[in-house]
C-alpha cells in the first residue's frame, strides 16, 4: 500500500497464516504471477512496471477504439466466507477512458468490462462489486455492485485525477455480520457506499482500464 499504519501492520499478519485464504502481491521481480489471467480487446500489455515498491503495468493497446486490458487472478473468495479487497492504483489519464476496480466473478473472456452502465447501473457479469471510472458517461468514481437484493450505486465525493494514487477497499463481513451479501466500499479510507452480491458466488481480485472514443492507449499502474 506505501502507507505505515496499524491497519496495513494488521493485514500482514494474516498472509500466510492458514486460517485465511490471502493473496498479496508487491509486483517484484521481472514478470508477474503466472497465476493471473489476462482479459480484454486488442492486444493486452500487463507485466512488472519498474518503480520502487513494485508495481505492475495494466495497459491497452492503443489501436483502436475501446482496447481495453483486465487482470484477474482466481475465483477463490466469496462474501459468505467474508473478503476484504485492497489495491492502490493510479491511471495514466482520466479522458476517454474507463477504470474498474474490486471483485468479479469472472476470471476470463471479459473484454468489455464488470460493468455496461455505470448510471443505472446494468452490468455485463452477473457478480460483481467494483469501483469504476467512465468518462462516458461523467466525471464520478462510483462503487457499483450486483447479484443481490439491492444494487450498489454511490459516487464517491472525492475527484479522481490521472497519475495520481488512490487507494481503493471493498469489504464483505461475511458470518459476522450474518449475511456474505452485503458489501462496502471505500476510497482513500473514506466510505463511499455499500450493495448487495451473492454472498454463494466465487469472486476474484480485478482491475482494468479501457481507452474510449481514442486510439491512445491507456495504463494501470498497480
Amino acid at each position: 500500500l506505501g502507507e505505515t499504519s496499524e491497519r496495513v501492520k494488521a493485514l500482514l499478519t494474516l498472509h500466510g497464516n492458514p486460517d485465511y485464504a490471502s493473496w498479496w502481491d508487491d509486483f517484484f521481480g521481472d514478470e508477474l504471477d503466472g497465476k493471473y489471467t489476462t482479459n480484454g480487446a486488442g492486444t493486452q500489455a500487463l507485466g512488472i512496471s519498474a518503480g520502487l515498491g513494485g508495481r505492475a503495468s495494466v495497459a491497452s493497446q492503443g489501436n483502436a477504439d475501446n482496447d481495453s486490458a483486465g487482470m484477474a487472478l482466481g475465483l477463490h473468495w466469496s462474501g459468505d466466507l467474508g473478503f476484504y479487497f485492497v489495491a492502490r492504483f493510479q491511471v495514466s489519464a482520466i479522458t476517454t477512458v474507463r477504470v474498474e476496480v474490486g471483485m468479479v466473478d469472472t476470471v476470463t473472456g471479459v473484454d468489455t468490462g464488470a460493468v455496461n452502465v455505470k448510471a443505472t447501473p446494468t452490468f455485463n457479469l452477473t457478480d460483481c462489486a467494483v469501483m469504476v471510472f467512465d468518462t462516458d458517461e461523467d466525471t464520478n468514481f462510483t462503487f457499483v455492485s450486483n447479484g443481490g437484493t439491492t444494487d450498489g450505486n454511490t459516487d464517491w465525493s472525492g475527484t479522481f485525477s490521472a497519475n495520481t494514487y488512490y487507494t481503493v477497499e471493498v469489504v464483505c463481513q461475511g458470518p459476522t455480520s450474518g449475511t456474505g451479501d452485503n458489501v462496502v466500499a471505500y476510497v482513500n479510507n473514506q466510505r463511499v457506499g455499500s450493495g448487495n452480491i451473492n454472498g454463494a458466488t466465487a469472486l476474484s481480485p480485478w482491475v482494468y482500464i479501457q481507452q474510449q472514443g481514442t486510439t491512445a492507449a491507456r495504463t494501470l499502474l498497480l
